[in-house]
Order: structure tokens, then C-alpha cells, then sequence
């Protein structure tokens, strides 16, 4: 097991540039205290004009190279922000897409990665760097005198202990903002997500209201965060100011007294101002500062986890299935629920599977764990005898179709979204796939064929247009094992009869099949049928298909139909009785 490098270790490497170029402008900074002290100890006195020339010349030189460094240093920000971005995108969204992150929770790593960006190429991060020189400065100041050195240490303890007071005052309503902000960005997704059926139902006021109060409560506890921000500011601006001036008048005492001489007034004034102004930055951009340390505390968290090596690429499977004692708990605030438990079956090459049940008994999510989308708690997943977690997840993904209850189509063309948004598709293998799913002469249909884009500012398509869709994109990889939720939910007669024809023909190609439906008519290609009750396998039937009597298929109807009176099944709970499982 190989640890990631932690966020702090990668941001430090990476800053190390950054680290040389502000040591180089911080030492540049210097240029201008010793030149106004040699104007005024030297050339002065002296009267050279030599002198005031070469100096003047050698300190213009120095700025230039400062300005470079400090172009330097932001150009190195921004590269250290692109890094940053590029180096954790791809564990970020595979956190994001893992199942088991919420949607709020997601939304709010997606903004804090934004934040920490951010902050990572503003002008308050290349500040920080900075903060280590402050004490140098104060040093400094004591080798040009010790009173001065005192006087402004006075000024440093005061300006820190504002810095300090600043973080306990205003850290709070800092964290409360935050905290509303998130609540609100994460509803507001959740809202759009649902636009159509908030329309419906006329729940925009309600739900407007409620947004306006997440974002009313940020705005308010953000206000407060950046009055006490601005107060300390304001103060610590104030103080530097007023330490400057001290440090002139305390020199000017000096220098009277002859204890030091004129030219180390002004080279002390600015170089106090240049040890107190990380510090009066820090205090100023304090609630970036804050919040880009939360954003990186939540990532940190967030992307924590050991990486495991990958699994080894295995050989190409035949589809042979075996679930062996599937079980899902989820916690529900301080109690574990179970959703399913004990599911076990077996499936050759080229069989199918029709799972039956009441709403809610946990047939999606069987088929969910199986395809691989959600994560079972207990038991295991084997195809060809290889345990799910010992698939890459490419390899899975191309070897296993899956098509779940709710459709998900991405912003692009169908091709695209048949080709599972691959760079470069396959042009056949999308025909053909569109071909088998009974898709083409719809897609034929639209504007653009192939071509037509769907999703944000595209065509918005019927559900039994994006179950074709979605059945294609299944198919696309010629996967062995094909699972299906509710596959003919949104189709009609002619598109229900055209599933199950394809259906027969990748049974007969080999394709394992597993298919959840409300819908009786899935019997018709199943081999077993299991029911499901209270996330448990209440019965598992082969589906016998030998050739019936004509006298023995009346008796069967018969029997059919006297349990339709006695019994009255309600959707796939029909699927249950014997009578239907044998005249499939």
C-alpha cells in the first residue's frame, strides 16, 4: 500500500521556487533604505557626485531585479494554483463519482477545491512567504540601533497580538458563512436538478424562500466576519503608520543626541514598514486566508485515503456470474438500516435473470451493486470466479453494461454519449451498438443523427428515446454481462417487443443478462426469476420452458387466472406465483 503525498508536502514542494525568488526580493527590498543612507552619510557630506550617480544607478538596478522577482513570484503562484488543480482533479472527481460522497457533500468539495485554487494564485498567498522576513527586518533594526529595534519589536508584539485577536473574533462568524454558503450551494444544485418537478408541483416559492434564508444567514455572519476583519485592519494600517512616524521621531532623538546619524532615520522608517507589512497583510486577508485553510482541511480530509495499487488487467471474461451472500447497510443518523442481505444465485453464459418484487423490496439496488455503481457491505461479486474489487475499474466498466433506473445522458452528441464520451469513438461500434438496442432509426430521425447534441442547449429527448440511448451505450463495449433496471419503463408496445427480441440475440451471442422490471413480459427471456421481498430473496425459480400440452397450458391458464381472482397481485408482485414464472 503507497501512500499519496499529503496536500501540504505537494504544495511545499511545489512552492520552492517561490521560496528562492522571495528570499532574492525580500534581500532587493534593502536597496532603497541603504541608498537614501548613503545619500545622506556620504554624498551629502562628501559632495561627490560620482558617488550619487554610481549609487543611484546600482540601486535602480536593484529595483529592476526586484520587480522581475515579484513578477516572478506571481507567475510561480499561478504555476503552483495549474499544479495544484492538475495534480488532484482526477482524485477529486473520482471521490466525487465513488457513490459514497452525497451530493451536497460533493458540491461542497467541488467549491472548496475552487476556493483553495484560487487563494493558491491570489497576491495574499505570495504575502505569506513574506512573514518569515519580518523578524530579519527587526533584526536589523537592532543593528542599526537598539532602541530603534525595541521600539519596533513594541510595534511588531501588538500588531501580532491584533493578527491573533482577529482570528478569534472574527474566525467564528467566518465558519458560520462558510458553512451557509455550502448549505445553499449544495441546495440550489440539488433545485436544478429538479427543476421540472418543482414547476410542476408549484414549489418555488417554498423552495425560493428556503434559499433566501441559507443565503441570508451566509450574507449575515459574513457581514459580521468582515466588520470585525475591517476594524483590526483599519487598526493595524493605523498602527504601522503611527510606528513609522515614531521611528523617525525616536531617531531624529537620536540623532541629536549624536548617538546615530541623519541617513539612519529614513533607512529604519522604511525598513519598519517593511517588517510590519506581512503581518498588516495577513490581517487583511484574513478571511481569504481563512477560508482557503478550511477549503484545504476539508480536502485534505476529503482525498486522505491510502491509494491501493491498482488490480491486474484479467483476461477476458465469458460472463459467468456468481453473488454469494450480497448485503447493503446504510446509516441513517444514529441507526444502520439494511436494504439488502443474503442474496445469493448463480448465472451461466448466456442466461438471464429476471428479478421481481414490490417497490422498495431492494431490486434496484441489487442490480446497482451488482453493475458495480454501488458498493455492497457484505458478500461478493464474482465474474469468471474474479471478486468485483479485483477488476480495474476501466476493464469492469467495459466488460459489464449497465442501465440504471434513472437515466443519465451528458451534455454532447448521442455518438458521444453511446461511445461513453471516449476521445476518440468508434464509429462502427456506435451504429452497431445503436443498431442492437433498436436505436438507429430514431437517431436517424433527429436533426443531426448522430450528431445531435443533447443535454445543456441540446435537444431534450422523450424517456424511451434516452432508454434506447442509454441501452446503446451499454452495449457499446460488447460487454459480457448486461444489467438492467427497469429497462422498458418508459417504452411502448413496439419498443418494448424490440428490447426483447435484442435481448434473445445476446442471449444467444453468450451475453449473461440481469434484469429488473415491474413488467411481466421479462419472463419471456428469463431463465430464472428471483423474487425479492424486504431486501431478500423470497424465492429463486428456474423458469422451465419445455414444450406444454395443449390440455396441460389450459390447466396452467386456468390455474393462472384462479389466482389473478383469489390472490390479486399488484405490478411485479404478480411475477411471484408459479403459474406466471411457468408460462413465461
Amino acid at each position: 500500500m503507497q501512500s499519496k503525498p499529503s496536500l501540504g508536502r505537494q504544495l511545499l514542494a511545489s512552492c520552492q521556487p517561490l521560496i528562492v525568488f522571495s528570499v532574492l526580493a525580500n534581500l532587493l527590498m534593502l536597496a532603497t533604505p541603504l541608498h537614501m543612507m548613503q545619500i545622506y552619510d556620504r554624498v551629502l557630506v562628501s559632495g561627490s557626485v560620482e558617488t550619487l550617480l554610481y549609487i543611484t544607478l546600482i540601486t535602480i538596478a536593484a529595483l529592476g531585479f526586484f520587480g522581475l522577482a515579484e513578477t516572478l513570484r506571481n507567475r510561480i503562484a499561478q504555476r503552483v494554483a495549474a499544479d495544484f488543480a492538475v495534480e488532484r482533479a482526477d482524485a477529486l472527481f473520482a471521490r466525487l463519482t465513488d457513490g459514497k460522497t452525497a451530493p451536497a457533500s460533493a458540491d461542497r468539495l467541488m467549491q472548496d477545491f475552487s476556493v483553495l485554487r484560487s487563494f493558491l494564485a491570489s497576491r495574499a498567498m505570495v504575502g505569506l512567504f513574506d512573514l518569515p522576513f519580518a523578524p530579519a527586518f527587526l533584526l536589523l533594526l537592532f543593528v542599526l540601533h537598539f532602541q530603534l529595534g525595541m521600539v519596533a519589536t513594541l510595534g511588531m508584539v501588538t500588531l501580532v497580538a491584533l493578527a491573533f485577536t482577529n482570528r478569534l473574533v472574527a474566525g467564528p462568524p467566518q465558519s458560520v458563512a462558510s458553512e451557509a454558503n455550502g448549505e445553499a450551494i449544495g441546495f440550489a444544485s440539488a433545485a436544478a436538478r429538479r427543476g421540472d418537478d418543482i414547476r410542476a408541483m408549484g414549489l418555488l416559492p417554498a423552495l425560493g424562500e428556503r434559499f433566501g434564508a441559507l443565503i441570508a444567514r451566509g450574507l449575515i455572519a459574513q457581514d459580521e466576519a468582515s466588520a470585525r476583519n475591517s476594524a483590526f485592519f483599519g487598526a493595524s494600517r493605523a498602527l504601522r503608520q503611527v510606528l513609522q512616524i515614531g521611528i523617525m521621531a525616536w531617531g531624529a532623538g537620536l540623532v541629536l543626541a549624536g548617538d546615530m546619524s541623519g541617513g539612519v532615520i529614513f533607512a529604519a522608517s522604511i525598513i519598519t514598514g517593511r517588517a510590519l507589512q506581512p503581518i498588516e497583510q495577513l490581517i487583511g486577508g484574513w478571511d481569504s486566508v481563512s477560508r482557503a485553510r478550511e477549503a484545504a482541511a476539508r480536502l485534505t480530509a476529503a482525498l486522505a485515503e491510502d491509494q491501493i495499487a491498482p488490480p491486474v488487467t484479467q483476461p477476458k471474461p465469458l460472463g459467468r456470474l456468481s453473488v454469494a451472500d450480497l448485503s447493503l447497510q446504510v446509516q441513517a443518523g444514529s441507526e444502520l438500516h439494511t436494504i439488502v442481505d443474503g442474496v445469493s444465485f448463480k448465472l451461466e453464459p448466456g442466461t438471464a435473470l429476471a428479478i421481481i418484487g414490490a417497490s422498495g423490496a431492494g431490486k434496484s439496488t441489487i442490480a446497482r451493486m451488482i453493475g458495480g455503481a454501488v458498493h455492497p457491505s457484505g458478500g461478493e461479486i464474482r465474474l469468471d470466479g474474479c471478486a468485483q474489487m479485483n477488476w480495474p475499474a476501466e476493464q469492469w466498466g467495459a466488460c459489464v453494461g449497465y442501465v440504471g433506473q434513472e437515466i443519465l445522458l451528458f451534455s454532447g452528441t448521442i455518438a458521444e454519449n453511446i461511445a461513453r464520451m471516449a476521445p476518440q469513438p468508434d464509429e462502427a461500434k456506435v451504429v452497431q451498438a445503436a443498431r442492437m438496442a433498436g436505436a438507429h432509426d430514431l437517431i436517424n430521425r433527429l436533426p443531426e443523427g448522430y450528431g445531435t447534441r443533447i443535454g445543456e442547449g441540446g435537444v431534450r429527448l422523450s424517456g424511451g428515446q434516452a432508454q434506447r440511448i442509454a441501452l446503446a451505450r451499454a452495449l457499446y463495449s460488447e460487454p459480457c454481462l448486461l444489467v438492467l433496471d427497469e429497462p422498458n419503463a418508459h417504452l411502448d408496445a413496439a419498443g418494448e417487443a424490440m428490447l426483447l427480441d435484442c435481448l434473445k440475440k445476446l442471449k444467444r451471442q453468450g451475453t449473461t443478462i440481469v434484469v429488473v422490471s415491474q413488467r411481466r413480459s421479462v419472463l419471456a427471456i428469463a431463465d430464472q426469476v428471483m423474487t425479492v421481498a424486504d431486501g431478500g430473496v423470497q424465492s429463486l425459480k428456474p423458469i422451465d420452458r419445455r414444450p406444454v400440452r395443449p390440455s396441460a397450458r389450459r390447466s396452467t391458464i386456468s390455474a393462472i387466472r384462479r389466482v389473478n381472482r383469489s390472490q390479486t397481485p399488484v405490478g411485479d408482485n404478480a411475477a411471484t406465483h408459479d403459474g406466471w414464472a411457468g408460462a413465461g
